[in-house]
This record gives C-alpha cells, sequence and structure tokens, in this order.
C-alpha cells in the first residue's frame, strides 16, 4: 500500500490489476510457497499519465490472470485491497471521471492540475 511517488503535475490516474509475472521472481516464488496451490500475488496500482506508478493497492492472492476477471470469491482480499486504494487517491484529492465494467476499471482526474 501507499504511494510510489509524488503525483507531481499527473493529470490523469487509471487503476490497473498488476500482472503477476510483474512481481519480482523472488517475490512470487515465496508468496506461492506461503499460499494455496496456483495461487499467484496480485494487487491494483494506479499508474498516472506517461505509465509511472504513483500507488500500489494491498497483495491478494488469487489464480494466475487470464481470460476471466477475478473476483472477490476466489481472490479474498480483492474488494478491501481495491477500497483501501480508492480511498486514498481520494484523500489525495483526485477525483473519479470514469467506470468501465470491471470494479477497478477506473479513471481519475486532479482538478486545477496544470497542463503538461
Amino acid at each position: 500500500m501507499g504511494k510510489a511517488q509524488q503525483p507531481g503535475t499527473a493529470r490523469t490516474l487509471r487503476i490497473e490489476l498488476e500482472d503477476p509475472v510483474s512481481v519480482p521472481w523472488w517475490a512470487r516464488i515465496l508468496y506461492t510457497l506461503t499460499t494455496q496451490y496456483g495461487r499467484s500475488p496480485m494487487r491494483f496500482v494506479a499508474r498516472a499519465d506517461g505509465g509511472r506508478i504513483l500507488y500500489r493497492g494491498a497483495t491478494f492472492a488469487g489464480p494466475a490472470l487470464g481470460r476471466t476477471a477475478p473476483r472477490e470469491a476466489w481472490a479474498p482480499g480483492l474488494e478491501a485491497s481495491l477500497t483501501e486504494l480508492r480511498a486514498e487517491i481520494v484523500r489525495d484529492g483526485w477525483v473519479e471521471s470514469s467506470h468501465g465494467q470491471q470494479p477497478w476499471d477506473l479513471t481519475y482526474v486532479r482538478p486545477g492540475s496544470p497542463a503538461d
């Protein structure tokens, strides 16, 4: 959880589900050894324009990402991680501007941000 770096002049922010492949190899192995068979670490990240990750949510266990989007029933902690991340983003002054089909398919804007 927490900010990776200060938001600075970012104008938009999009929440994404981080693929387990992007987690360091040693963290994947440790996580797999301490969780149920076939579970992988997942987390939500909030990426600003330009690709910088400004926020990271808590890690939760789920099956490897594939064609089916994860749900709380088989990825316990998903909803709590997303709720905490969204609250932190709003606390920092971001305002939700769009919402897609998935609960985490969210875009935020920062009112009054300077243009790039």
